[in-house]
């Protein structure tokens, strides 16, 4: 009876006053317990009354310090300094093993803009080997392209096959080394609770899969953050991401991209590039201004974006690698009181 009153009892608890209501109840309850065991005179009860109290209050403790998601990411914005990024980044960037950008070539061509059509650039972009679309992290990433409509208000249905590919992609890339270094970077600004491997594939889950609706798309929950970050939708003739240069490949070898030329690039000590562009979609659906990584690991860019998602939400998040400054911004919106990523991209400065 009297775990039952504390298990009530705690329910009404806010999870911020756990710990202390836990360790209140502890004292009152403890000197009766024992007593009542003792003078039954039962072999080892009072050793079970200090097992049960134990089970009981480190499950209360142990809740009380899993912070709830908006707590996490006020937590990473309020602890993370701009030397922390820049530490940060060099590591994910040494750890990036499955990096691609030695075994593919990339055409640069003619210098455009983002207010001309005229193509400046007759070769595709990208030239892919099928050995890099083999990868072991860039195919389950690739495998996740044709779950989504392009169109943003055509409603999108999760099938269990498709949440299986989610998940797939997922547990692939939380043995990685940037995934590695980003759950590590958590955990020691106090997100304990990233210990646990379930914890860490949830946040990651929640943060790039969580369906949500545009404000102009009505009620539709026809976006997410992976859809348009590492994919691209379409917003009439306006295209919407195209972050990634492993679809924008894709859509090259599909004849559906027209590469027109580039705008700037940065050179990233060997890891990559990072590249503003101009491409038409389609055959029609202008895509002006196009940032994205070359080269990099599906990995390091999921874990860059994260960070930068939860630590400089909204604004220029500041990185580095081998002394090369580049910014990476994110975009949120609010879903049902919930903040996700509306987009996320590299920038060059």
């Amino acid at each position: 009876m009297k775990f039952l009153l504390l298990s009530l009892y705690l329910a009404t608890c806010r999870a911020d006053d756990f710990s202390q209501a836990a360790g209140q109840i502890f004292s009152n309850i403890l000197p009766n317990l024992i007593s009542n065991a003792a003078t039954g005179g039962q072999q080892g009860s009072t050793t079970n009354t200090f097992q049960q109290i134990g089970t009981v209050v480190g499950g209360v403790v142990d809740y009380a310090k899993k912070k709830s998601y908006e707590d996490m990411l006020k937590q990473i914005q309020d602890s993370t300094s701009d030397e922390d990024l820049l530490r940060l980044s060099e590591e994910m960037f040494n750890a990036d093993v499955n990096n691609a950008y030695n075994y593919i070539q990339v055409n640069l061509q003619g210098k455009t803009s983002s207010m001309t059509k005229t193509d400046e650039a007759p070769s595709p972009l990208l030239n892919v080997p099928e050995t890099v679309w083999n990868g072991p992290t860039i195919r389950p990433f690739v495998a996740l392209f044709d779950n989504y409509h392009k169109n943003i208000i055509r409603p999108e249905f999760v099938t269990p096959n498709e949440e299986t590919e989610q998940v797939t992609f997922i547990n692939t890339i939380m043995a990685t080394g940037p995934i590695r270094s980003l759950m590590a970077f958590l955990v020691n600004k106090g997100l304990t609770q990233m210990n646990d491997y379930n914890e860490q594939v949830q946040l990651l889950k929640k943060i790039w899969f969580t369906k949500y609706a545009r404000h102009w798309s009505g009620l539709c929950k026809c976006s997410c953050a992976f859809e348009n970050v590492f994919m691209a939708e379409l917003k009439s003739d306006q295209v919407l991401g195209l972050h990634s240069w492993l679809f924008f490949a894709k859509r090259e070898l599909d004849n559906k991209a027209n590469y027109l030329g580039y705008m700037d690039k940065l050179d990233l000590s060997g890891k990559g590039i990072i590249l503003k562009q101009h491409s038409i979609l389609s055959g029609t659906k202008d895509a002006p201004d196009v940032n994205m990584f070359v080269g990099t690991s599906p990995e390091l860019e999921t874990a860059l974006y994260t960070v930068c998602f939860m630590a400089r939400p909204d604004r220029p998040c500041r990185l580095r690698y081998n002394n090369v400054a580049f910014t990476v911004q994110t975009k949120t919106l609010k879903s049902e009181n919930t903040i996700l990523i509306d987009t996320a991209y590299p920038m060059i400065g």
